[in-house]
């Protein structure tokens, strides 16, 4: 009586063995299926959208960079422009003279005065690009000289003032070279100096700074000439733009007003070697150009970047870059969409996966 009790036991357990051994080939089928069907698609989105990243920053970059040196060249040329109008007047005997006489009461100074505003004239009207001239004679008793298209009266109290700014003390520094002074905001304008200290051809005593005034709209409209092109009155068209920036990080030149004077260290931070690095192979030309990304305003940011050289050394624009921003939210517009479309079909090839698997499970079981 003992012996039947335990044999159907036994047999339950061969009976549970076996339906646990089906199960379990059934989950390792349709795991394997289920792998196998989605694994490739997942595998071939991933490598093609990290090639397809690559791939778009190699070619933007190439190309960003390719138009700013286009860019590049023509800034160069119009502000070469205001530097030769500088040399002009600085080897003009006639006009060093007639600002000798001025500067030294001589001779009925208000005609040299007259005269040098008629040559100042002269020039604006033969550059329209010219803003206007200041003279600031180095002796505190002699009135300086201003002629500007607008804004008259704040020039005026500006070249007062012109001896305590920081552009005033490089330009002396300089000692006759010319000198870039970062903007300063005159009215509701910004405006680039270009100076020079003018000495006594006889003595070489100094005479004063002369200082040609730019208007920063010319040059922005010169560096961003697509972006105002495309721009069409709508802010939320803007997909890129470029701005100039110095040494230090300030910023020179930009479509966003705003921002004109400010420090945008993390930028300059990026492009130059720090202090006692030493630079060597691909690395070696990082100050003259290249790209990185970056956080600008919360958005990521492909940076490209390109140095604004000069004949003339020590001229301030040599420590000039021109800066160009790409959100990378634009770049990848594409690629987001191919994202979808990979996503799409690995669903797709999902469901009939899960489907062929429940199929050929099914059909284990039953044999």
């Amino acid at each position: 009586m003992q012996i039947s009790r335990i044999r159907p036991i036994k047999a339950r357990g061969s009976r549970m063995q076996k339906n646990w051994e089906r199960i379990s080939l059934r989950k390792t089928l349709f795991f394997f299926l289920i792998v196998l069907t989605l694994a490739p698609a997942l595998i071939a989105g991933l490598i093609s959208q990290s090639l397809f990243k690559k791939a778009v920053i190699d070619k933007v970059v190439r190309y960003s960079l390719a138009e700013q040196t286009q860019t590049v060249n023509n800034l160069q040329e119009q502000l070469a422009d205001y530097e030769a109008i500088s040399l002009q007047l600085f080897v003009d005997n006639d006009f060093i003279s007639t600002l000798e006489n001025y500067h030294g009461h001589g001779n009925n100074p208000r005609e040299a005065a007259e005269r040098v505003k008629a040559c100042f004239n002269e020039y604006m009207k033969n550059n329209t690009d010219l803003f206007g001239f200041m003279f600031v004679s180095a002796s505190a008793q002699v009135e300086p000289i201003v002629i500007t298209k607008d804004f008259q009266k704040e020039f005026i109290d500006l070249s007062r003032k012109f001896k305590e700014t920081g552009a005033c003390l490089k330009i002396r520094e300089a000692d006759g070279g010319i000198v870039w002074s970062a903007p300063l905001k005159i009215n509701r304008g910004n405006y680039v100096f270009l100076g020079r200290l003018f000495k006594r051809i006889s003595t070489g005593a100094t005479l004063g700074i002369l200082v040609l005034v730019i208007d920063e709209e010319r040059i922005d409209h010169l560096v961003n000439l697509a972006f105002y092109n495309e721009f069409n009155n709508s802010w939320n068209r803007i997909k890129n733009y470029s701005l100039l920036i110095d040494r230090s990080g300030e910023i020179i030149s930009s479509p966003f007003k705003e921002e004109i004077g400010k420090k945008a260290t993390q930028l300059i931070d990026q492009i130059l070697p720090a202090d006692g690095e030493t630079l060597t192979g691909d690395e070696a030309g990082r100050g003259q150009q290249g790209s990185f990304i970056t956080m600008v305003n919360q958005e990521e940011n492909l940076v490209t970047y390109k140095a604004v050289g000069g004949k003339i050394k020590n001229a301030g624009r040599n420590n000039w870059y021109l800066v160009n921003f790409v959100p990378t939210s634009f770049l990848y517009k594409e690629r987001r969409m191919v994202a979808v479309i990979t996503l799409v079909l690995c669903l797709l090839f999902g469901a009939l996966a899960f489907w062929v698997t429940l199929y050929i499970t099914k059909r284990v079981d039953k044999e």
